[in-house]
C-alpha cells in the first residue's frame, strides 16, 4: 500500500481551499478600479503637466527638453501680477461665502429636523445641475447697467444713477465667484457640523453662553476642517475658472485659468502647462497647511 493510500485510509486529507467565487473577484476589482482610474486619469496627467511645462516651445507644439523659460515667462511678467490679483479677489470671495454660507449650515444642523436636513442641503446643490456657463451668463442681465439690481435700487429710491461697478470689473468677478461656489461652503460646513452632536447647542444654552461666544469658542473650532476644505475649493476654483473673468470681468480681470487659456490660444503650450503646475502647487500647499493645522480627516470623524 502506498503512502498516499495509507494516508487516505488512516486519516482524512485536508480539505482543498475553495476557489474564490466570481462575485468575490468582482468585489475586489470594484475597489481597485477607482484607484486605477485615479492613477491613470488624474495622477498621471498631473505628473505629465509638470514634465511638459519644462519642454521647449515649437511653432505649433512643443518638444522634449529641459528649460525653465515658461516659468520665467510667468514670474517675470505681468502674468504674476494678474495671478496675485486674482488670488486677492478669490480670497475676498471666500470671506463673503463664509459670511453668507456657514450660518446657513449651522442653522440647518441646529434648527431643521434631522430627517429633513439632507433634503434642505440638497436644495443648495441643485443649481450645479445647470451648466456653469449658463449660470454665469445669466448674471449679466441681473448686474448690468439697466439690469435687475440697478432697476430695483432706482425704483426704491436708494440710488439715483446705475451702479456701473457691478459688471465688467473685479467686483463682478467676485459676485460671480460667490454665487457660483457658495453651495460648497454650505455643504462642507454642514458636513463638519454633522459630526457635532446636537446636545452641544443645548449645553451652551443651559450654561447661558451668548450667540457670539458660542460661535467663536464652540462652533468655529469644531467646524474648522470643513470650513477650510470648502474655502480651499472656492479659492482654487476662483483662480482657475476662466469663464468668470471672460463673462463678468473687464479688461483687467484675469485669473490663472484665463492666463492658461490665452497661452493655449497663442500655441504656447509649455506656458499653459507651467500655469497649471503652479496652480497644482498652490492647491497642494494649501491642503498641506490645512491638514497640519486643522487635520482635515476630522471632517468625517464624529465628535467624541
Amino acid at each position: 500500500m502506498t503512502a498516499a493510500a495509507s494516508e487516505t485510509v488512516g486519516g482524512t486529507r485536508p480539505a482543498a481551499r475553495p476557489r474564490a467565487s466570481a462575485s468575490e473577484a468582482l468585489g475586489r476589482w470594484a475597489f481597485r478600479l477607482p484607484l486605477i482610474f485615479m492613477l491613470v486619469f488624474f495622477a498621471l496627467p498631473m505628473a505629465m503637466t509638470v514634465v511638459f511645462s519644462l519642454f521647449e516651445r515649437t511653432m505649433f507644439w512643443m518638444e522634449p527638453g529641459f528649460t525653465l523659460f515658461s516659468y520665467e515667462n510667468f514670474f517675470f511678467s505681468a502674468r504674476l501680477t494678474n495671478f496675485l490679483e486674482s488670488m486677492k479677489y478669490s480670497a475676498i470671495a471666500v470671506a463673503i461665502c463664509f459670511v453668507l454660507g456657514f450660518p446657513i449650515a449651522v442653522f440647518v444642523r441646529r434648527s431643521v429636523p434631522q430627517v429633513a436636513q439632507h433634503r434642505v442641503i440638497l436644495l443648495f446643490i441643485l443649481p450645479f445641475m445647470v451648466s456653469e456657463i449658463i449660470r454665469v451668463f445669466a448674471l449679466r442681465p441681473v448686474l448690468q447697467r439697466n439690469g435687475l439690481v440697478n432697476t430695483t435700487l432706482q425704483n426704491l429710491g436708494i440710488i439715483d444713477e446705475p451702479i456701473t461697478a457691478l459688471l465688467y470689473t473685479h467686483t463682478g468677478v467676485v459676485i460671480g465667484e460667490v454665487l457660483s461656489f457658495l453651495p460648497f461652503i454650505v455643504f462642507s460646513g454642514f458636513l463638519a457640523m454633522e459630526a457635532v452632536p446636537k446636545y452641544i447647542f443645548e449645553v451652551c444654552d443651559d450654561l447661558g453662553v451668548g450667540p457670539w461666544r458660542r460661535f467663536v469658542d464652540v462652533i468655529l473650532p469644531l467646524a474648522a476642517p470643513g470650513i477650510f476644505a470648502g474655502s480651499v475649493f472656492i479659492f482654487v476654483n476662483g483662480l482657475g475658472v476662466a469663464l468668470l473673468p471672460n463673462i463678468l470681468g473687464g479688461a483687467g480681470a484675469v485669473n490663472a485659468g484665463l492666463i492658461a487659456t490665452q497661452a493655449i490660444t497663442a500655441l504656447d503650450f509649455p506656458l499653459a502647462m507651467a500655469v497649471s503646475a503652479i496652480m497644482m502647487a498652490t492647491l497642494m500647499a494649501l491642503l498641506w497647511i490645512g491638514h497640519r493645522v486643522f487635520d482635515l480627516t476630522r471632517i468625517l470623524t464624529p465628535l467624541s
